[in-house]
C-alpha cells in the first residue's frame, strides 16, 4: 500500500516544514512522533506525485482568506487534509476517496493528544479512573512558549 522507502528527494525536509507550519508544532515535535516517513507516504500516494511535488515546493502555507476556484482550493484541501492526518493519525480521504486510520501507531502519536495534554483512549496504562484527573502539563502542547 505505502512506501515507507522515502527519499530525500521526495520533500522529506519540505514536507516536516510545511507540516510545522501547518500544524503549529516544530519539526523536531513531528519527527519525535516517529510518524514523518509514514505520513509523507501516505501524502505522496493519496495526493499523487505531481500535487505532493507542488504542495510541499509551495513558498507558503495555503491561504484560505484567499482561497478560490481551482489550483489553489486543491492545495487547501491537501493542507487541509495533512493536518487532519497529523492531528489524528487518519487520512480524511481527497477527490471523494475513503478515509481511513493509518495504523494504530498513528492514532496514539496524533498530536490531538498532545495539544490537549492528554493520552489517548485505550493506548496506555492509564488505568482505571486516570478520566478523572486533570490532564497532564498542558503547556507542551503546540503554540506553548518556548
Amino acid at each position: 500500500m505505502v512506501s515507507h522507502g522515502m527519499q530525500a528527494s521526495d520533500g522529506g525536509d519540505g514536507f516536516l516544514a510545511k507540516s510545522a507550519a501547518l500544524t503549529g508544532f516544530s519539526e523536531e515535535e513531528l519527527r519525535a512522533t516517529g510518524m514523518s516517513q509514514e505520513y509523507r507516504a501516505v501524502v505522496r500516494e493519496r495526493a499523487g506525485a505531481d500535487r505532493y511535488r507542488l504542495f510541499v515546493e509551495e513558498e507558503r502555507c495555503p491561504d484560505r482568506a484567499d482561497e478560490g476556484h481551482g489550483p489553489r482550493e486543491a492545495r487547501a484541501e491537501l493542507a487541509d487534509a495533512v493536518i487532519h492526518l497529523w492531528y489524528t493519525g487518519s487520512w480524511p480521504g481527497l477527490d471523494g476517496a475513503a478515509p481511513f486510520t493509518v495504523s494504530a501507531r498513528a492514532y496514539a502519536a496524533g498530536l490531538v493528544w498532545r495539544a490537549f495534554g492528554g493520552q489517548p483512549p485505550g493506548v496506555g496504562p492509564s488505568g482505571f479512573g486516570s478520566w478523572a484527573e486533570a490532564p497532564g502539563d498542558v503547556a507542551a502542547g503546540a503554540g506553548a512558549a518556548r
